[in-house]
């Protein structure tokens, strides 16, 4: 066995010309892509069910990756006779937002949380069948709880709720944009993978200690009317002893319960996991996704362009903070993962354009920008887990195309 992954890149620049010759072409970043895709696509064979994990961004979020490169996805697998499918999951989250800016004006936010109002953000930002060429379906169900269980002995977790219609497909392709994370860091595709094809009931479990619990000393039936009870759209709620209590393992933290509750404090909100414990629990997730499906079914590839501070799961992704980076394509989520990363090091930063009018002074080449700027990160956690969990190796060789 190699100590080292193979990583493809390609570089950002295009040639800037009027002339379109195959010389210019070449250059293009579409182009570019399939040439990725023509190297880490073999393992598709004619006939085969290919699902293409994307994420296609929320309301007001401008950073999100084009539709563009999809497409292109979506044709290099059905020219090596596949079939393929764009696949997602739900948001975490219940309802939309309505955020008023003036008097006549407002913007609703939070479009990810079902599979219509999901649906209705992809055709906005051109994940549609009639633009890219394939369907998109939600593998975790209309409201995001349609789940496949999967142990495993993970660095913190035990079972993972996995995407249940994530298993109806033979092929993988995870399609990441490489960007910060206010948490993890950066996403790439092992969150995509950790996050991306997980349920609802392991969304909430990455950002949070545990399930909303029953407060017995607070909690008093005669004081109530249920509301918990009729309020649960999964029946995890039930009465024994007098007292409410709530199955943990059907619970997937919508705090429906906590909002209908009259009686104060009887229902307990988890906290909130500390950065490290976030990043151990959705690499075990990702961990979950890879043993399930299979590594060898599984291919990478990663869009380091347009790089804000934050991801595309929130409205405000802030500046673009380095130059575009290139174009990545891997079999190893973790090699694909360090390549993004290290470049991203030692590229210049950018400089922002701050409230005053005036611009910060660029980060220098070396210095690790997403910590830099958010300093209480720690995205080399990813790596420290993902290598516990033996998903992948750090150390790789880049093969520029």
């Amino acid at each position: 066995m190699s100590d080292k992954s193979k990583v493809y890149w390609a570089s950002p620049n295009e040639v800037a010309a009027l002339k379109n010759t195959s010389a210019n072409m070449v250059t293009n970043k579409l182009v570019k892509t399939r040439l990725i895709l023509d190297k880490i696509l073999d393992n598709i064979n004619s006939g085969d069910q290919v699902a293409i994990k994307v994420h296609v961004g929320e309301a007001q979020n401008t950073h999100y990756l084009r539709h563009d490169y999809i497409h292109e996805v979506v044709k290099a697998v059905k020219s090596l006779g596949g079939i393929p499918t764009l696949i997602e999951t739900q948001g975490g989250g219940n309802h939309l937002e309505n955020i008023e800016i003036c008097e006549d004006y407002s913007v609703c936010v939070v479009h990810r949380t079902n599979a219509s109002e999901h649906k209705e953000i992809a055709k906005l930002h051109g994940y549609d069948e009639s633009i890219v060429g394939a369907p998109l379906e939600f593998i975790d169900g209309e409201n995001g709880i349609k789940r496949e269980i999967v142990e495993l002995d993970g660095i913190s977790l035990k079972k993972v709720s996995l995407g249940k219609d994530l298993f109806n497909y033979d092929k993988l392709i995870v399609v990441s944009h490489f960007k910060g994370h206010p948490q993890a860091g950066f996403g790439g595709a092992l969150k995509q993978l950790g996050i991306g094809c997980v349920t609802k009931h392991n969304k909430h479990l990455a950002h949070m200690d545990g399930m909303l619990t029953i407060n017995p000393r607070k909690c008093d039936i005669s004081l109530c009317k249920q509301e918990c009870v009729g309020s649960c759209p999964v029946e995890a709620i039930s009465i024994e002893n007098e007292k409410a209590r709530i199955d943990a393992e059907l619970c997937y933290g919508c705090y429906i319960c906590f909002q209908q509750c009259p009686i104060n404090r009887a229902i307990k909100k988890p906290k909130r996991n500390q950065i490290n414990e976030f990043t151990n629990r959705f690499i075990d997730s990702a961990t979950a996704v890879i043993k399930s499906f299979g590594s060898e079914n599984i291919r990478y590839i990663n869009f380091a362009l347009e790089i804000p501070l934050m991801c595309d799961c929130v409205p405000n992704a802030g500046m673009v903070i380095v130059p575009d980076l290139g174009i990545y394509g891997s079999s190893d989520p973790v090699a694909i993962d360090k390549a993004c990363f290290d470049a991203e090091t030692e590229a210049p930063g950018l400089p922002i354009l701050k409230e005053d009018g005036q611009w910060t002074k660029p980060l220098e080449p070396g210095v690790e920008k997403f910590k830099a700027m958010l300093t209480m990160l720690n995205p080399f956690r990813q790596f420290e887990d993902a290598l516990k969990n033996k998903i992948g190796l750090t150390t790789y060789e880049l093969i520029q195309i």
